[in-house]
Formats: structure tokens, sequence, C-alpha cells
């Protein structure tokens, strides 16, 4: 790799880690080809770039980012995977992946300049998706004033069958 292709992939690099909300360090040594591609693939569905990078350039292209504290992870066979999307899709495809691949590590991670440890990434893992969330949250927030309607609608019937009640009451003294 010359000089003018390093420098295009410090470049790439740094432009993906700056867009990114959410960054992987994964370790894959051991896995085969057609394990990696496939891992890629399910991670490239879910809006997530995954590469295997030089670590050397990956340093270079933290520099100055909230991605700095990842600087000594950059250690071995290191890919990463990185996401401007939901973050709970990659870490549930990595969390799952590294489940039936043990030769799979996830070493850590950054969601939006915060560390994530391994087990932070598993908790992640676990979340519901955004749209998930999203909708509990709509019902949530849909909840009171559909409580209130039906209160309200209840009182409304309660004196309408009050009001034929009495009419009735009328109809029959009035017939006797």
């Amino acid at each position: 790799m010359n000089r003018t292709e390093k420098e295009q992939t410090v470049a790439s690099l740094a432009s993906g880690f700056s867009d990114a909300t959410f960054v992987s360090l994964v370790a894959f040594k051991g896995l085969n080809v057609l394990q990696i591609s496939s891992l890629r693939h399910e991670l490239r569905a879910a809006g997530t770039e995954f590469r295997v990078v030089k670590n050397s350039l990956a340093r270079r292209a933290i520099k100055g980012t909230d991605l700095e504290q990842l600087e000594e992870h950059f250690v071995g066979s290191t890919a990463v995977a990185m996401t401007s999307q939901d973050p709970a899709a990659p870490a549930k495809i990595l969390a799952k992946f590294a489940k039936d691949n043990p030769k799979l590590e996830v070493r850590i991670g950054v969601l939006s300049g915060k560390p994530l440890t391994k087990e932070n990434i598993e908790s992640l893992s676990k979340l519901p998706s955004r749209e998930v969330l999203l909708s509990m949250l709509l019902g949530t927030l849909k909840a009171p004033t559909s409580s209130l309607v039906y209160v309200l609608s209840g009182v409304l019937s309660k004196f309408v069958r009050t009001l034929l009640a009495i009419q009735q009451e009328k109809e029959e003294s009035a017939n006797t």
C-alpha cells in the first residue's frame, strides 16, 4: 500500500468514524473468509459498515475525534463495525454471531462518544429495536388520553341510560 492509498484509507475511516454514532472493535482471529463475509452481509443489511482495518491507519483516523479512547484497543486482528443508524441492530448481530462463533470477540465500543464495555454491548443487544421502543413510547403517551376518552364516554353513556330509564318510567306511568 503506497502513501496515497494510505492517506485515502485514513480519510475514509475518519469520515466513517465522524459520522458514526456507534462503533465497535472486534477481534476476528480464527474466522474464515466465509464467516467474515456472512457477518459483513448481515451487518450491511442493518445499515452498518464492517471493515477490517490496519491498526496504525485506524489510530491515525481517530485522532481528534470522540474515538481517541479506543486507540489502545487497536491491536492484533481488528475489524470495526460502525453505524449512524440504530445502534442496537449491530450490537444484536455481533452478540449473536459471537455466541455462534466463539472466535469472534467483541472488544469494546463507543456509543455517542461514551465508551461501552463488552458487557454494555451485550446489554445493548438485548434492547428492543428502535421502532419497537418508539411504539412503546407512543402507547405510553397515548394511554392517558385513551383512558380519559373511555371514562368520559362511560359517563355520557350512563347519562343516556338514565334518561332512557326516566323516559320509560314516564311512559309506564302515563299508560296506567
